[in-house]
């Protein structure tokens, strides 16, 4: 054979390899996709009517297969039965069907998620599958009907009630305070600065007559009796002697007493200092081991008490004019001090006062800011009440009112490629605190496409399962505005994971999303909130109505 016949067929030999080892990828990955594969036999069904999902695998004898298993696997329906596996040999592998039952009790658009069947240990996915619950058909033939009856008016009841009955109950405590105040203790400030007005040894007398008018002896409060008697005695003494005494103890009142004596500022008689000494003793004893005296005891204290009060007042030296007048510069003194302390407790409560609104206009001004320039956001009674901005958003000037102005975030970055072929600008207002957002994409193509606004419902439920999103309720309806521009409305609820919120993790919120096709624009108007709260729903609502009302008026 010559040369060239050996090159050529080298040749052939060399393209018939190529050939086959690309075949062989072909097949072999072919075989690689088609491992796992999910089917329902119905994708349209009435509510409550069963689905059966079929999941098959193709492996081999030796291979380890798990299929998923769990209720909450295959949310938003709900699983009504879990078959066993079937097992088909072929071709010395193993076919394994595993059926499941499905079902959903509401109508609207779910979609069955994507399932993880762990083969040898290694995750496979399946794709996710389209289902349409309609509602179940009413004969109304059959069912007798009734005529709609017409509004009838019903008085409004007086359902403010409450406000009333506070508002007498306010009153009644304000006029129980003021008569607490007025007549009780300002009347008990009277008396006490009367008898501070009385001379010392009248005053002592008086209280020993109202201490024998009480009623502590006949309780058998002698605890009480006797502190009352002792701070009679204790205070005349500290008055007229001029000694610590309310704040000495026994024995120091004693030798303070003694010491007055020696030094002869007070002639008192050793047997008086005695009586007091024992009337004092006797006091220590009721007071703190709980002693109880015999009445006769009790009754021999208090006319020694007195007899005490007399004795000492006749004990005292007269005071001569000099001291007379450094006794009343000092009582000056003391009236000075009192004063000085009442001032200074005024602008105590004063600057308390000051720091208190100051502290609290100061609190509202960080929230205000707080809630303006952080993404915490406001309550829905803020957004409710706040004035409403009307702007215009993207390059097709889509025009909304919103409780605040939308944000431009940054969109998803997608390829250079991409980019070429159109513009996409994205707005945004998010509260955690509420919780509300509303978020605003508008699609400017370069040319005419065959993106529709089906595709697009898909793409954002792609994104809702991407972005960790559970136990999604998905429904569609057509959405027409007063001045008949048609669109496509996406509702339902799930479970969000909203990593990012600093008030918590995950809860669960309806969302609605409009979808709108206008020449080669298209905006996507969302919104979420927090499931079945009345008030994010008339926030929507009147979004909603402001672009309805901004188009009339184009």
């Amino acid at each position: 054979m010559n040369t060239k016949a050996q090159a050529s067929t080298k040749n052939s030999f060399l393209r018939m390899s190529s050939f086959l080892m690309v075949c062989f990828f072909l097949v072999t990955s072919y075989s690689f996709a088609q491992k796992t594969n999910a089917s329902v036999d119905l994708t349209k069904i009435k509510i409550g009517e069963e689905i059966k999902l079929s999941i098959s695998v193709e492996a081999d004898s030796t291979a380890s297969i798990i299929f998923p298993e769990g209720n909450t696997l295959f949310s938003p329906l709900e699983l009504l039965e879990s078959y066993k596996v079937d097992t088909i040999k072929k071709d010395g592998k193993y076919n394994l069907i595993k059926q499941y039952g499905l079902t959903q009790f509401d109508s609207g658009v779910y979609f069955i998620p994507k399932q993880k069947i762990l083969i040898n240990e290694k995750p496979f996915f399946t794709d996710s599958i389209r289902i349409a619950v309609a509602d179940v058909a009413v004969d109304t033939l059959k069912q007798k009907m009734y005529k709609i009856k017409s509004i009838v008016s019903v008085e409004k009841g007086n359902s403010n009630w409450w406000v009333y009955l506070l508002l007498v109950l306010g009153l009644l405590l304000a006029f129980g305070l003021y008569f607490y105040y007025f007549v009780f203790q300002l009347k008990a400030k009277k008396e006490k600065k009367k008898k501070a007005e009385i001379p010392a040894y009248d005053r002592a007398l008086l209280q020993l007559n109202e201490l024998d008018n009480s009623t502590l002896l006949l309780k058998s409060e002698y605890k009480d009796y006797y502190s009352e008697l002792t701070n009679i005695v204790r205070q005349y003494i500290e008055e007229e002697v001029r000694i610590d005494a309310l704040e000495s103890t026994t024995e120091e009142l004693i030798r303070k007493i003694e010491a007055q004596k020696k030094a002869g500022y007070l002639d008192l008689k050793e047997e008086t200092i005695k009586s007091l000494k024992n009337v004092l003793q006797t006091a220590d004893l009721v007071k703190f081991a709980k002693s109880k005296p015999d009445d006769s005891v009790v009754q021999a204290d208090r006319n020694l008490v007195e007899h005490i009060v007399v004795e000492t007042k006749e004990a005292i030296p007269e005071i001569s004019q000099e001291e007379l007048r450094k006794d009343e510069e000092y009582k000056l003194r003391l009236l000075e001090e009192q004063r000085k302390k009442r001032r200074f407790r005024n602008a105590l409560i004063g600057i308390g006062a000051m720091i208190i609104v100051f502290g609290g206009l100061i609190g509202y001004a960080t929230l205000t800011y707080v809630k303006e320039n952080t993404y915490i956001g406001h309550s829905m009674d803020d957004l409710q009440e706040a004035e409403w901005v009307t702007s215009e958003y993207g390059a097709s000037g889509f025009t909304i009112a919103t409780p605040k102005v939308l944000k431009r975030i940054s969109p998803i970055q997608m390829p250079d490629s991409i980019k070429t072929e159109f513009d996409s600008q994205m707005f945004q207002y998010n509260s955690y605190l509420a919780p509300f957002m509303i978020n605003l994409e508008t699609v400017t193509f370069t040319k005419k496409t065959d993106i529709t606004a089906d595709k697009i419902s898909e793409k954002v439920l792609r994104q809702m399962q991407e972005a960790g999103a559970q136990d999604i309720i998905v429904k569609f309806d057509e959405y027409e505005s007063p001045r008949g521009i048609k669109g496509l409305k996406m509702y339902g609820s799930a479970t969000f994971n909203d990593v990012e919120n600093p008030l918590g993790t995950s809860q669960k919120r309806a969302y609605a999303v409009y979808i709108f096709e206008e020449g080669v624009g298209i905006q996507i108007l969302r919104f979420s909130y927090a499931d079945k709260d009345e008030e994010a729903k008339k926030v929507l609502d009147r979004v909603m109505n402001s672009l309805a009302q901004i188009e009339e008026q184009k």
